[in-house]
């Protein structure tokens, strides 16, 4: 068991998309907007989308958060010691989480949208 800078990074990063969470489930964007908030074509489309998309975007956050957290356990009781190798899989969790929420989430942004334009 030991405790080196990937670990804190991954614990790190699960800490501020924690905040990153709470913020937007406190403060959602009211209205579509190029600075705040679920910014992506078709949740800017209209406003029905725009609303339920900032619906989105807290639990998302949060399972991005719970990812790292998770990585961090994983990689507490790993006996890998080389920073590189850490670095690598911080990136690749990273990228691959982040892709796989961003599709879940158009996905289902592009199922509300069909059903709301009939």
């Amino acid at each position: 068991m030991r405790v080196d800078v990937t670990f804190y990074l991954f614990i790190s990063l699960g800490l501020f998309l924690l905040l990153v969470a709470l913020v937007t489930l406190l403060f959602p964007a009211k209205k579509p907007n190029h600075l705040y908030g679920y910014r992506t074509d078709r949740s800017m489309r209209n406003r029905a989308n725009w609303k339920f998309a900032q619906g989105l975007l807290p639990p998302m956050f949060l399972r991005l958060a719970f990812y790292q957290f998770g990585i961090a356990g994983l990689w507490y009781f790993v006996p890998l010691q080389s920073e590189i190798i850490g670095m690598a899989v911080f990136l690749i969790f990273l990228v691959l989480s982040f892709a796989g929420e961003i599709y879940w989430s158009e996905k289902k942004l592009r199922r509300y949208s069909r059903t709301n334009q009939k």
